[in-house]
């Protein structure tokens, strides 16, 4: 078997007493490349050697490539319900995919991008629209040279600051990244809202719908102790695709400051960050914004067998950053995890306690959240891992204003787990017993069991993945169980070297109350029959035929109005032409 960078190429090889020669069909693209070759000897003995190896185009450049593929997919109904009015009768997507790079003497300037075309029978939804659209696109040049490191991107950007600050923030704009020996400087400039296809740059000055953003940082003690600040500020307008704005158009600033410390190599590390915050969720009304802060400090560590980690932090209820819209708030709590690592053993003891309402407002109480959590493993038996674990939580209330009753909700969960592995079989089990102890006058108790089992079976041309579970629920006020059984089905397979491809996702649900409530059967079931006639049509194509289908089935016992039976089938014609150069 030889692998060219992660690929198998061992049916396109000629092979030798010699060895073997292989004629890449496709250009590879400049710079380092890996061979992994494995063999078995006239023994049976396994042999095994990695080769690494450079490619270059040009004379003028170290790396100069562009690397492309065209993909097309036609879609046509050729059964489905007349309830499935937003399944287009026919459709055609096609993508071009293209990255390029060209580097040379600490230069390298990248660009990848994604050119999109849609048409289908029906309308389409926004921020998508019919014709060709440039789905994504990004530009990347840098210089390195010693210690002076410069970055600067364009298009659709992410910035990653600070939990606290922006973190995850992907949006059509520029970042600029500049390192010099023991400092670093970051600015980015992006849209306030979330754009698809060619609209703008997205670099601009303009706070009331752009986020902007600067942070600069040291090193000191020999890079074992950094400090960083961070300023953010902008705004959105109005909400846009994956932001949503339940009241008006946004807009804040944020200054952080973040220590970092590693002092003990590994042993004890250190964070700590403080940030203020100066947010308006909606500047249309008359209401001025609102400052808060939030602070976090962190320890954690190695040693030896035993790994800590433990974290205090306090988010205020006002507390918001524009843009960071995962952030929580009115939040405060420490969390401690400690772990044993002792060879065939691991121990993992988890404890943390979280309350709101921290500005102790008289209107609302405050309600605190305990959990904690023991895990165990055993690998002492080969292939047999097993496990078992604990999990407690608690949440009550405190400080209840008049008439409000107050919370006092216990929920403890033991599980045990095991699995098997052979050669090309995997069986696993997991079983689990979870009392919910309500203490509210309401008293409802809830006592929930289940079993699940998976497996797998793989072999070259073969994968199947079964699995079952069972979970019984039983509410303790109304004395009643609910069983579901849960069967599901993965089965991929290709035949006829490879030419023929059939592949089958089902699941199936049966939902039972033991008082006659509720009694019923789901099923769905998607598959795929595909014909690779890459042999036919020689060259670069890929081209392949396919039937694809979905099958649903609803049965309802106790309320026959919402059965269903829906079957929906579509001729699929997909081709792929890559090209490089």
């Amino acid at each position: 078997m030889v692998l060219l960078d992660g690929t198998d190429i061992s049916q396109l090889l000629t092979v030798s007493d010699k060895g073997f020669e292989y004629t890449p069909f496709m250009v590879l693209p400049a710079g380092s490349h890996n061979l992994s070759i494995t063999a078995t000897d006239k023994n049976g003995n396994q042999l095994q050697k990695s080769i690494s190896f450079t490619t270059r185009h040009t004379s003028a450049f170290e790396e100069a490539y562009t690397d492309n593929e065209a993909t097309v997919i036609y879609e046509q109904v050729i059964r489905k319900p007349d309830s499935a009015q937003s399944i287009p009768n026919s459709k055609v997507e096609g993508n071009l995919r293209s990255d390029s790079k060209i580097k040379e003497k600490g230069w390298e300037f990248q660009f990848n991008t994604n050119l999109r075309y849609l048409d289908q029978s029906i309308p389409v939804a926004p921020p998508l629209k019919k014709g060709i659209d440039v789905a994504n696109w990004l530009f990347n040049g840098s210089y390195t040279k010693d210690n002076l490191k410069f970055k600067a991107s364009l298009g659709d950007v992410q910035v990653n600051e600070t939990q606290y600050t922006v973190a995850g923030l992907a949006r059509r704009g520029g970042v600029f990244n500049l390192e010099y020996d023991n400092f670093q400087i970051n600015m980015f400039s992006v849209k306030g809202i979330q754009v698809f296809g060619l609209r703008g740059v997205g670099v601009d000055f303009d706070t009331n719908d752009h986020i902007l953003g600067v942070s600069g940082g040291v090193n000191l003690f020999d890079k074992k102790v950094m400090f960083k600040t961070i300023y953010v500020t902008g705004g959105e307008p109005w909400g846009s695709l994956g932001i949503s704005t339940t009241q008006g158009p946004q807009k804040g600033d944020v200054l952080g400051f973040v220590l970092t410390s590693d002092l003990l190599e590994n042993k004890m590390k250190t964070e700590f960050e403080t940030d203020f915050s100066k947010f308006d969720p909606d500047t249309s009304d008359e209401f001025k914004s609102k400052s808060d802060h939030a602070y976090k400090l962190k320890v954690g560590g190695n040693l030896g067998v035993y790994y800590y980690d433990a974290m205090y932090e306090y988010i205020g209820r006002d507390y918001a950053v524009v843009g960071n819209q995962g952030l929580p708030k009115d939040r405060e709590g420490a969390s401690i995890m400690n772990g044993l690592n002792l060879g065939v053993h691991t121990i993992n003891l988890t404890l943390s306690r979280y309350n709101d309402n921290v500005k102790e407002d008289e209107l609302f109480p405050r309600i605190l959240n305990y959990q904690g959590g023991l895990d165990y493993s055993f690998n002492g038996i080969p292939n047999l891992p097993m496990g078992i674990n604990y999990q407690k939580s608690m949440q009550n209330s405190t400080r209840e204003p008049s008439g409000t009753n107050p919370l006092d909700l216990h929920a403890d969960t033991v599980s045990g787990r095991v699995n098997y592995t052979l050669d090309k079989i995997n069986l696993g089990f997991l079983a689990s017993y979870s009392l919910l102890d309500d203490r509210n006058p309401t008293n409802n108790d809830t006592t929930a069991i289940t079993y699940t089992f998976t497996s797998s079976y793989n072999i070259p041309n073969i994968s199947i993945s079964p699995s079952f579970s069972l979970n019984q629920s039983n509410f303790h006020v109304t004395d009643v169980r609910t069983d579901t059984y849960t069967i599901n089905l993965d089965l991929r397979t290709k035949f006829f070297r490879e030419k023929l491809a059939f592949d089958v996702g089902s699941t199936y649900n049966i939902i039972k109350a033991d008082n006659g409530s509720t009694n019923s059967c789901n099923l769905n079931t998607n598959f795929r029959l595909a014909y690779n006639a890459k042999e036919i049509f020689r060259g670069l194509m890929n081209p392949t035929i396919a039937l694809r289908g979905a099958y649903m089935k609803i049965t309802d016992k106790i309320n026959w109005s919402s059965d269903r039976d829906e079957f929906i089938l579509f001729l699929v014609l997909a081709t792929s032409v890559p090209f490089s150069f």
